[in-house]
């Protein structure tokens, strides 16, 4: 009786198991003996990403006829949540899956193994170190890189020129608060939209541009370091000398931005989209700098937000014609093209972004040759280490960004206290 029960029971989770990764663990097909690909591939993106996988295995099935697709369109977060699941049980994985780059050291780590290797498909050098730090896990390169967020300065070209700002003799942060006293004196905008609490990102930004990061190379948390210490300072800084404007909603953002509440906004090439889309009625009046730098003389180093990459997990029965169809999206020119086109995917495939459609200017911003200015800044983002710990990092890191911030508290006591929580939590 005993054993009928037990049975019953080991039946039944694995039935939910399967429900659960959204299939039953079979597909069709695999890859052919005679030098073509074949089988059935399964892919799990979002939104616009989905989408242009989905024109380009059009593309692909004029080169293999052969091999099937579906598309399971699902959020960030359920993405997520079914592969943790289906990675766990080894059952009902996709072929391919959308993962954000930042995201990929916790999958990579806490999985081993369960990822395709592309050390052997793919030449480093074409790609942005960022992006090809993100899809590397103890050596191995286990995901393809995509699209990108390497930082730039948006600011508002009408604000400065009416505060007499030229955007030129910004070249160090001290150069930009005191730009931003000049410019709050003169038009009553403050310079920059800064999270208080909400988010830590001028802080990272800040932190990857002096060649810092939450991680060092071995995973080990240095939020204590010279560089993170030098960047929450600044951050202090910017806010105590009365330049920001609170980020504290993306609602509010958008309506400060409306108001003329501030001037710049510190952030990734994708905000190219969503400023057009807030403040339609502000085309010609935006523009892009890099970051400031902390020193005139300092080597220029950028930083990055965001982003995606494609992983093919090792469950799959079409592996070979997986890695090849993700090869050709993320290689192939044209594919690259269309993507940012259409979807508004920043690729980070350097000979991609040498296509004219990125050295064209962008009416919106005054004619500025914009991506141009993005590209050059991406080739100078080091690559960093983001562990499977970068989500906890990020929570803990906001709030220290509260405390310095809001409460005043005294930097490198809380940067301190951080690195010994991060040392019990993290530290094996």
């Amino acid at each position: 009786m005993k054993k009928k029960i037990l049975s019953v029971l080991i039946a039944s989770t694995l039935t939910l198991s399967l429900a659960a990764c959204g299939g039953n663990g079979e597909q069709k097909g695999g890859d052919s003996g005679e030098g073509g690909l074949s089988g059935e591939i399964t892919v799990w993106s979002w939104d616009v990403a989905l989408a242009h996988l989905e024109a380009q295995a059009e593309k692909f099935q004029e080169k293999y006829p052969d091999v099937e697709f579906n598309f399971e369109e699902m959020g960030v977060s359920q993405v997520y949540q079914k592969m943790t699941t289906c990675l766990q049980s080894g059952i009902g994985l996709p072929d391919i899956v959308s993962i954000e780059g930042e995201q990929m050291a916790k999958f990579g780590e806490k999985f081993p193994g369960k990822f395709e290797e592309f050390s052997d498909m793919i030449s480093k050098e074409d790609f942005f170190p960022i992006k090809m730090a993100e899809c590397t896990v103890d050596g191995k390169v286990i995901a393809y890189p995509w699209d990108s967020g390497p930082c730039g300065m948006f600011y508002r070209s009408d604000l400065f020129e009416e505060a007499g700002i030229k955007a030129e003799d910004i070249i160090t942060w001290d150069d930009f608060i005191e730009a931003g006293k000049v410019l709050k004196d003169k038009t009553g905008a403050d310079m920059l939209c800064m999270a208080e609490s909400r988010n830590d990102n001028t802080y990272r930004m800040l932190m990857m541009q002096l060649g810092g990061f939450y991680f060092d190379a071995e995973g080990n948390p240095q939020v204590n370091s010279e560089a993170s210490i030098r960047a929450m300072e600044m951050c202090q800084r910017m806010y105590q000398e009365g330049i920001t404007f609170n980020n504290s909603s993306w609602d509010d953002m958008v309506t400060g931005m409306s108001d003329d509440k501030f001037a710049c906004i510190a952030e990734a090439v994708w905000m190219v989209g969503s400023i057009k889309d807030a403040v339609p009625d502000q085309e010609g009046k935006w523009a892009v700098m890099p970051l400031p730098r902390f020193d005139e003389n300092q080597e220029s180093m950028g930083a990055s937000n965001g982003g995606s990459v494609l992983a093919v997990p090792s469950a799959s029965k079409a592996p070979e014609a997986a890695k090849e169809f993700v090869k050709f999206c993320m290689e192939d020119i044209d594919a690259n093209v269309e993507g940012f086109q259409n979807y508004g995917l920043y690729p980070s495939y350097l000979p991609a972004l040498e296509s004219e459609v990125f050295k064209e200017g962008d009416d919106y911003f005054g004619g500025q040759q914009i991506f141009d200015v993005f590209t050059e800044i991406g080739k100078t983002v080091p690559g960093v280490n983001y562990t499977e710990n970068f989500a906890e990092a990020i929570e803990m890191s906001k709030n220290s960004v509260a405390k310095i911030i809001l409460d005043n508290e005294n930097v490198e006591k809380v940067l301190n206290d951080e690195q010994k929580e991060m040392e019990a939590k993290f530290v094996k």
